[in-house]
């Protein structure tokens, strides 16, 4: 299994050699119990568990090669082949009359004796969420859809179709899995294989076995158990010797298996279009093929905001995309399709994620803090309300009614509002006790009364896509678990009064289509993959670089998820001094006070986020948490803890944990808003961090680390405004506070005195965020992004009995250097070291933001209806 080590051991007591099986983690109750059940199956063929542990399970020890070693030689002779599976059958009908399905029945998982008895190993304990294992073709894998992150699932290649898609199993899969071991007992080959995971489990949901290989006695039975619909698929185990067919039948058996596993049971699959115009379209005209190619932004030009830039009007006709030149702030601009030109909409300057009106002349975006719309026949853009959208932590996206509503986030929920302007009132709001935390990226439905939107939610199995109604908006209904966010497209007509559609969602990167009735909410048939490799973000939140219009036109962006990035030391002058750390998926860092040691978030599989530190002499790196997500890192002054934020409650709260890791972590903040740790006062007694309000939006909080004479810690409000305030750093002196801020309507950054809050200054006169003090207080940093480069300025300070006074401030570097590849957006993407003189950045790859836009016509052309 897939469990850490086995042992062969000796039973004292009862004088027998047994098998010991070590778990690298600490069973659950639920586990155990259901151990208990399996160790009360009592049949020839099945395995003996005869004990279990807090982390470990004693069980028979069987010898002889597995069913794997033996199908590595070739195939088994079919007579020997119908003996093996004919044991594994009575092994699995035993069990299915207790209730207990195996889950995890592949070669690997059965021996046979040189007599020729079989015996089926681990029984039902794929069930048991052990985790720590490889992905790989042969080992139980981790799914990486959030909703069963660290369940053992079964091996991919044996897996069914219903358990690849993360649907709840039956005995029914196990009747699968027995398909396909038995179709490789018989040909000795792989049924379902792929070069990795996705494609393995796009190859068990979209590719047919091939039965004209396997000897005709046993087509029809392999065609039975190897339904891709459950429902179709054999019941019962028992039942599987009645298809069996005397070779006599030989001429039709073909026939027959090829009509009921080919074509028919498909669902929603991706096929050669011709092979599709022969077989279901004989009296129709032929279809129109998929057509694919790239776009590439305006010359001298580069896409901004991948995850937010884009948006296709329902008519299929225009494009809006969010590009800049190297010295600009991104703009929104208008490409008509069939046009090799676009052009700019005029005042849409710092604009994302754009999204149409249902007749798509018009088109609303947010900037400045406020939701915005425009004409794209003419004019300047309008007001509609303000609108709470800060760094990458905020929520995203918007939809456009009918009825003319709009429905979009902020941060305590989805708000609605006329798309004439008006106050927008709270909709629906985050459930803190199934740890939700982010309502985004709504999308109506037709008929303008209900709308899908994505929960992002620390519980796996809380997260995905959702159904919501604006008259019952806290009732929801889970339409499909998955990381990211998923779009609805109308009919084949491109009209919104179709109901049969189609729901686009994506499965780690591939993006999968599969049928969905927007009236009775329910997806059917298999999801077909359409394209792979789409980017999705990996700071969370859903989102994902793929848009789409009912009229046929699919864009997205190719993209890696595992972005690595570099992280560098660069001088004053922004020459390279080096690599500081091996190249990895680095999101927020913090250098140590003395300068030795990193920590950083690190980026993990489905975009959940861990704490490691870095040490640069040892060139070591060390994992200090393990908890579900955490971010943004900062140490103490004496360099003993880090503070961090983690979800795992529901709500980002803040938590310091020693740097050493020894020691329990120890949660600092409680309440019902996110925060996220920022700054740690020199004398130690203040965490800065920054706290989402539904009401005033992103503010600036102090958190006292000594309690009061009650024993709390009360936090103390620094900067409380309707604007948001995103950033912020505390002064080595202690007596400063610099902060960056959107109440100019452009992020800038400020000083003023800490804690009182006497006086402020306004130190970047262009825009800029992120400021950093150096060690002697005599000096900020903040970087500033025009067009796709950044630039690390730098301001000279002075205080005294006058106040505080700044110069002018100067460009240090700019990161054009790195061949157009930016700072990673994340909260902290570079430190200063203390004396100033260099600096610690993360940097993107140039490739990773110089990406064409791929863009499919008619790609509803290779799918079944």
């Amino acid at each position: 299994g897939g469990m850490g080590e086995v042992w062969k051991a000796r039973d004292t007591r009862l004088d027998r050699e047994v098998a010991v099986k070590l778990s690298a983690e600490q069973f659950t109750d639920r586990f155990e119990r259901e151990a208990k059940a399996i160790a009360a199956l009592n049949h020839p063929n099945i395995c003996t568990l005869f004990d279990v542990g807090p982390n470990y399970l004693v069980m028979e020890l069987i010898d002889g090669p597995t069913l794997a070693d033996r199908i590595s030689e070739g195939h088994i002779p079919l007579e020997e082949s119908l003996a093996i599976a004919k044991q594994i059958a009575e092994a699995l009908e035993a069990a299915h009359e207790k209730n207990i399905v195996h889950r995890d029945l592949k070669p690997g998982n059965i021996k046979v004796r040189p007599d020729g008895s079989v015996k089926v190993l681990d029984f039902g304990l794929a069930k048991s969420g052990l985790s720590g294992v490889e992905v790989s073709h042969d080992s139980p894998t981790l799914a990486h859809s959030p909703t069963l992150v660290g369940v053992i699932l079964g091996t991919a290649a044996y897996m069914a179709p219903e358990q690849a898609r993360g649907k709840v199993v039956d005995k029914r899969a196990d009747i699968w899995a027995f398909g396909v071991v038995f179709h490789e007992m018989v040909t000795g080959k792989r049924t379902f294989e792929g070069d990795d995971l996705t494609e393995t489990l796009a190859s068990v949901v979209k590719s047919d076995p091939d039965l004209t290989v396997v000897p005709p006695k046993v087509r029809r039975l392999l065609a039975k158990c190897l339904e891709k619909d459950p429902k179709k698929r054999l019941r019962d185990i028992g039942d599987a010797w009645d298809y069996l067919d005397e070779p006599t039948n030989s001429v039709t058996a073909p026939s027959q298996s090829r009509l009921s596993m080919g074509w028919w049971c498909f669902g929603a699959a991706l096929v050669a279009l011709a092979a599709l115009a022969f077989l279901h379209f004989r009296e129709t005209p032929a279809q129109a093929n998929a057509i694919q190619f790239t776009l590439n932004p305006p010359p001298g030009n580069q896409f901004a905001a991948p995850y937010g830039g884009i948006a296709v009007s329902p008519d299929g006709r225009y494009l809006v995309f969010s590009a800049a030149t190297g010295a600009e702030v991104p703009q929104l601009w208008l490409r008509p399709s069939g046009s090799l030109d676009a052009n700019v909409l005029p005042g849409t300057a710092g604009g994302s994620f754009p999204f149409w009106s249902p007749d798509s002349k018009s088109l609303a975006f947010f900037a400045e803090g406020k939701l915005k719309r425009i004409d794209i026949a003419g004019g300047s853009p309008a007001v509609l309300c303000d609108s709470a959208q800060a760094f990458n932590s905020a929520p995203v996206g918007g939809t456009w009614s009918a009825d003319s509503v709009i429905v979009f986030p902020g941060l305590d929920g989805l708000h609605r509002v006329a798309a004439s302007g008006g106050t927008s009132s709270l909709l629906t709001k985050p459930d803190a006790s199934r740890k939700e935390y982010v309502h985004s990226q709504p999308q109506f439905l037709p008929g303008g009364k209900s709308f899908l939107y994505f929960i992002q939610s620390s519980d796996p199995n809380v997260e995905g896509v959702y159904a919501g109604t604006l008259d019952r908006p806290q009732e929801k209904t889970l339409i499909v678990a998955t990381a990211h966010k998923a779009i609805y497209v109308g009919g084949p007509s491109g009209g919104l009064n179709s109901k049969a559609g189609v729901l686009l969602w994506l499965r780690d990167q591939t993006l999968l289509a599969q049928n969905f009735d927007a009236g009775s909410l329910r997806l059917s048939g298999d999801p077909a993959p359409i394209a792979e490799n789409v980017a999705a973000s990996p700071t969370g939140g859903g989102r994902a670089a793929f848009w789409a219009s009912d009229a046929g036109l699919l864009v997205y962006f190719k993209g890696d998820a595992n972005v690595r990035s570099r992280m560098v030391w660069l001088g004053r002058n922004g020459n390279e001094l080096g690599d500081a750390a091996p190249e990895d998926r680095y999101a927020s860092m913090s250098l140590s006070p003395d300068g030795k040691r990193v920590a950083y978030s690190l980026a993990g599989t489905s975009q959940k986020h861990d704490i490691w530190i870095y040490d640069f002499g040892r060139k070591v790196s060390t994992r200090l948490t393990f908890g579900p997500n955490e971010e943004v890192p900062v140490w103490s002054p004496d360099g003993r803890f880090v503070a961090y934020d983690s979800d795992r409650s529901g709500i980002r709260q803040i938590y310091r944990k020693e740097a050493g890791g020894s020691g329990q972590e120890e949660q600092l903040t409680s309440g019902p808003d996110n925060k996220i740790s920022l700054s740690w006062s020199r004398d130690g007694k203040y965490i800065v961090y920054e706290d989402f309000n539904p009401k005033t939006g992103a503010d600036i909080r102090a958190l006292p680390l000594d309690a009061d004479s009650s024993g709390k810690r009360t936090p103390v409000g620094l900067l409380e405004t309707s604007f948001a305030e995103t950033y912020a750093a505390l002064s080595p002196d202690g007596k400063w506070l610099a902060y960056d801020s959107n109440e100019s309507g452009k992020i800038q950054v400020y000083v003023r005195a800490f804690p009182s809050g006497g006086g402020r200054w306004q130190i970047s006169p262009g825009g800029g965020q992120t400021p950093h003090w150096r060690g002697d207080s005599k000096e900020i940093y903040y970087d500033t992004v025009s067009g796709g480069t950044t630039r690390m300025m730098a301001v000279a300070v002075r205080t005294g009995s006058s106040g505080f006074e700044a110069d002018a401030p100067h460009e240090l570097f700019s990161m054009s250097a790195f061949g157009g590849g930016g700072l990673i957006t994340t909260v902290r993407p570079f430190e200063a070291a203390p004396d100033g003189q260099r600096f610690l950045v993360e940097v993107q790859k140039a490739s990773e933001t110089q990406r064409p836009l791929t863009a499919m016509q008619n790609w509803q052309a290779g799918l079944k209806k």
